[in-house]
């Protein structure tokens, strides 16, 4: 009989929670494991190895988030925006925003991802989160899940939560734009630094164009895009290519 994967050298699980079992939140870092994975421990081991792995390849924090905001599984991004706690922390396995108002409207949405998967993404998603220290607030996504039947209740719903942090830095697919909107070369470009949080003086500055062309090149990208204004083309954008 094959033997099931195990991680590559070097990365281990680990956990923040309370202790091995249900309540712990899993994430791939590289450090020792604070609670080891074993077959007799946890059912389901190539499940979780896949989940874990899977997102790692995201490109934002990505978390899994079961009902009531209990966290299951945070990729290395998501933990280091966490444990920044600007505007979103854990509180033990539960996820809280910064404001109160912020926190029951993460929840609301995280509700209707996991109830109402077929809907898709709610309506009220992605928002924002502001935070005190950063550059830039936190924007914020919430989307139905995959069914977790890695722990006893075979049940469990889960939501996708995103979460963009563009202090850390922020990698948009220019060419993916072009494509999929019709966008120049000059027009791509700029909708990336945009999305990345620059403004459009600094983001001129950086593609070595003068802000007069640069807001010309954005007055396209919005006819392009169906867009009206910088947060909606950045929404947009982070739906489509991020």
């Amino acid at each position: 009989m094959a033997s099931s994967p195990t991680p590559p050298e070097g990365d281990q699980f680990a956990s923040l929670g309370s202790g091995p079992g249900p309540g712990r939140v899993e994430a791939v870092v590289s450090r020792p494991a604070l609670f080891p994975i074993s077959d007799a421990a946890v059912p389901h081991r190539d499940t979780m190895l896949a989940l874990a792995y899977g997102l790692e390849l995201a490109r934002y924090g990505a978390l899994l988030v079961a009902a009531g905001g209990r966290l299951k599984f945070a990729n290395r991004m998501a933990l280091a925006i966490l444990e920044k706690k600007d505007g979103i922390s854990l509180a033990g396995t539960c996820l809280l925003a910064d404001r109160a108002s912020d926190t029951r409207l993460l929840h609301k949405l995280l509700h209707e991802a996991i109830t109402l998967p077929e809907s898709g993404e709610p309506k009220e998603s992605p928002f924002h989160l502001e935070r005190k220290s950063a550059r830039c607030a936190l924007i914020v996504r919430v989307v139905p899940g995959p069914n977790l039947q890695c722990w006893h209740d075979p049940e469990i719903r889960t939501a996708l939560l995103k979460l963009y942090d563009r202090d850390l830095g922020m990698v948009v697919d220019e060419q993916a734009l072009i494509s999929l909107y019709g966008l120049t070369r000059g027009e791509a470009a700029l909708t990336a630094k945009l999305v990345q949080g620059k403004s459009i003086e600094d983001a001129s500055a950086e593609l070595y164009i003068s802000p007069h062309t640069a807001r010309t090149h954005l007055k396209r990208i919005f006819m392009k895009t169906d867009t009206h204004r910088q947060p909606e083309l950045v929404a947009r954008t982070l739906m489509t290519v991020c």
